[in-house]
């Protein structure tokens, strides 16, 4: 065999002895890091609860023809309660003293929710909720909840629904959920169908303009939510009294911020009645919040 036959064999050699030498030292210094938590049969309970949990909240959709989430499902559930309302009201900070160089938070409007089309026809009597969560507490706050005792006659298409919330201003760190329940009362409550039922996620890097449409087509619906994006937002807290007059008030109260020309609907005789207002004579309003942007540019 010729000398030049060899000229290589050094070279490779080295090469296999560095390999070992750096796996060597790779095992050295796994040897020395700390070993990964143990997982406690508590903690293998409590993922296998919160797994159980998620999957009674997916079900499956006949109109879009397959199976969806229909509530947060994210949820620490051993923790939370998923139907809990909110503890948080408005008017939290008013007697605050808020520091210099405090940021605002965007917030969210709802101004309607609107029935789009129904596959079952008009008239229909509608009960269920409309629920939005956000990022202060994930909890429930109601916009719309009605019983079946009590439920909201649609007689056309475009017909919205009369709104009763958010109890307090929207804290939007990015993302806002709703959720949809609504159901058709039928004679027997057996016979009851529901409506619309989705979960609808909002992004706030997805946000393109002030007013946000979200079309929710579902079951024998399609329901459109309608709210506006405020950036760096007070929350403002309304209440009107009557200071001379009849203790009742007929017609309706709304209202609008300059940058949304959509009104917020505060008041409605026709849904409340006549309603005397009381001994201090404040009118019992439909909603009281609205969120309005800091324009001072604090």
């Amino acid at each position: 065999m010729a000398d030049d036959d060899f000229d290589g064999l050094p070279m490779y050699v080295e090469e296999d002895q560095e390999e070992v030498e750096a796996e060597k030292q790779k095992r050295r210094q796994q040897s020395r890091q700390p070993p990964p938590p143990r997982v406690t049969p508590e903690e293998l309970a409590r993922r296998e609860f919160n797994r159980a949990m998620a999957r009674k909240l997916i079900e499956y959709d006949p109109k879009l023809g397959d199976s969806y989430y229909t509530r947060v499902w994210f949820l620490d559930f051993t923790k939370v309660d998923i139907d809990e309302e909110t503890q948080y009201g408005p008017m939290r900070y008013t007697d605050s003293i808020i520091r210099e160089g405090h940021e605002l938070i965007d917030s969210l409007n709802m101004l309607c929710v609107k029935i789009i089309s129904s596959d079952v026809g008009y008239p229909i009597s509608l009960y269920g909720t409309v629920i939005l969560r956000d990022s202060l507490d994930l909890k429930c706050n109601y916009i719309f909840r009605r019983d079946r005792d009590n439920c909201q006659h649609i007689n056309s298409q475009g017909e919205s629904l009369i709104l009763t919330g958010p109890s307090r201003g929207v804290v939007f760190r990015g993302n806002a959920f709703f959720e949809i329940d609504l159901k058709i009362r039928e004679g027997r409550e057996c016979d009851d169908k529901q409506f619309n039922k989705a979960l609808i996620d909002v992004v706030g890097s997805q946000i393109r303009s002030v007013v946000q449409r979200e079309t929710v087509d579902s079951w024998r619906s399609e329901v459109e939510l309608i709210f506006a994006y405020v950036k760096k937002a007070l929350e403002g807290t309304i209440e009107i009294k009557i200071l001379s007059g009849p203790e009742s008030f007929c017609g309706k109260i709304t209202a609008r911020t300059t940058d949304v020309s959509s009104h917020t609907l505060l008041y409605d005789s026709d849904v409340h009645g006549a309603i005397t207002v009381g001994d201090d004579r404040v009118i019992q309003l439909l909603r009281r919040v609205v969120s309005v942007a800091d324009i001072t540019g604090a």
